[in-house]
């Protein structure tokens, strides 16, 4: 919220897909149930960018933002883009300790955290799956850099004091046992969604009447390394209507979280370059692609690759930038 309220995130392309990502989730779990009438509560931001896009993609109309940074607020006073948005001047820990969830209404709530405190994080995501009921749907954002966990002077060792700073940030929600290696670039990703899910589970301990069911996990860097976590509350008998009636087990992006997070990381192409790609889709490899280029964009040709195979994925979600005369 605060440490967030001056980035441009509208400008982000990886973080761009994961919210349409998002939406696209949504719409499918709307075949089980009318997403537009849910409430949706997240972290607005200067711009309430992801508000209006729910609203307009989704017809949501309920809608509560959340900032602690007094300034960001007075800025969504003057930016908010629609009318159904009440803006609150108040953090989600407060917001938690204060508000009563309806249990005549179903909520989507996104805690899209800026800050790197994972620990009060994972205690506060138990403490929202708490005062959720069935049907509700939350989604958790958390920087996935190994850099928060300090140590960056520790040589040889950092992988080793990374992890032992891990255990002690992690606490009760954190795995058995935490190695060197998991709090790699490529690993620390993992590890988070595996505390995340713990911190959620322990939210549900005390009502055997409903159950976590994952949705989604992605990985993302639009600057620094991002994890992501979508997850609904539904009775365990219901769990098979509802996957045939959404039949999200055969959306690409789907993630039971017995797997690692799917990393969203697209080669950052001209316009050019994207209409000549996006000419050669959907039947053309990464390979084919960078053969008729003749030249890879990325820090090298694994990463090129990567990313190319990655954008084939996601080309129908990835925003257009351009300048507007206004």
């Amino acid at each position: 919220m605060s440490a967030g309220g001056n980035i441009p995130y509208h400008l982000r392309q990886n973080k761009a897909i994961e919210r349409n990502l998002f939406v696209d989730m949504l719409t499918r779990v709307g075949r089980y149930c009318n997403i537009s009438d849910f409430r949706y509560i997240g972290f607005g931001g200067p711009f309430l960018e992801d508000f209006k896009h729910l609203h307009s993609a989704l017809r949501i109309s309920d809608m509560i933002s959340l900032e602690m940074d007094t300034n960001v607020y007075r800025r969504q006073q003057f930016n908010r883009p629609i009318s159904c948005i009440e803006l609150r001047n108040e953090s989600s820990d407060e917001f938690l300790s204060n508000y009563e969830f309806d249990s005549n209404k179903n909520a989507i709530v996104w805690f899209d955290y800026a800050t790197t405190q994972i620990g009060s994080q994972l205690a506060e995501l138990q403490q929202l799956v708490e005062k959720l009921a069935h049907g509700d749907i939350f989604k958790i954002t958390v920087n996935a850099s190994p850099v928060s966990l300090g140590c960056s002077n520790a040589g040889a060792k950092i992988l080793e004091q990374r992890a032992a700073v891990a255990v002690n940030r992690f606490g009760e929600y954190g795995p058995g046992d935490i190695l060197p290696d998991d709090v790699s670039t490529k690993k620390y990703p993992s590890l988070l969604l595996r505390a995340l899910i713990n911190s959620a589970k322990k939210g549900l301990s005390g009502d055997s009447g409903v159950v976590l069911y994952p949705l989604s996990a992605f990985s993302y860097s639009d600057g620094q390394q991002m994890l992501t976590f979508s997850g609904i509350l539904l009775h365990e008998d219901e769990i098979g209507v509802f996957e045939d009636q959404t039949r999200l087990r055969s959306w690409p992006f789907f993630n039971e979280c017995n797997e690692d997070p799917k990393s969203i990381s697209v080669p950052a192409l001209s316009a050019k370059e994207r209409v000549y790609v996006e000419s050669l889709l959907p039947g053309a490899t990464a390979d084919q692609i960078l053969h008729d280029l003749d030249y890879y964009v990325g820090a090298d040709q694994n990463v090129a690759k990567a990313e190319m195979s990655n954008f084939i994925s996601f080309y129908r979600l990835f925003p257009w930038y351009s300048r507007i005369v206004l």
